[in-house]
């Protein structure tokens, strides 16, 4: 059994540019009134993530998934973190503007939405990679 229900439910308010890998994490705690609380283990717990221009548009610009590592549970002893790993060739599509999405958190008993997303992207202006070379920048 996972800990599905014990996550609450978080809004996220991203800004990131269509120039650049997306990474980024959220940090679950278990609420014990430590000044040092533990990690709530999100371990067996898979997450999808969708971002549209707007709640009622059809089109997806935007997914990630525990299923394809664009979306990883930390590595022990870090089993609260939910990481975003999504690259720059997943980002580049976006035009500069607002998205919404969420994220939806599934185990072998329930679905939850786990995290509602405010995503702004910026232009990004660097598009090609920059080489250095021995004799200056390419």
């Amino acid at each position: 059994m996972s800990n599905i229900l014990a996550m609450p439910l978080v809004e996220l308010q991203v800004t990131t540019s269509n120039n650049e890998d997306w990474i980024d994490s959220i940090l679950y705690l278990v609420q014990t009134g430590d000044p040092s609380p533990p990690q709530l283990d999100i371990r067996g717990i898979i997450f999808d993530m969708e971002i549209r221009r707007s709640a009622l548009e059809h089109e997806v610009l935007l997914s990630a998934s525990t299923d394809n590592d664009t979306l990883k549970v930390g590595a022990p002893p870090d089993v609260g973190y939910l990481l975003f790993n999504i690259p720059v060739t997943k980002m580049q599509p976006l035009i500069a503007g607002t998205y919404v999405g969420d994220i939806v958190g599934r185990d072998a008993f329930y679905t939850r939405q786990i995290a509602t997303i405010t995503l702004t992207v910026n232009a990004g202006i660097t598009i090609e990679p920059v080489i250095v070379t021995g004799t200056g920048v390419i």
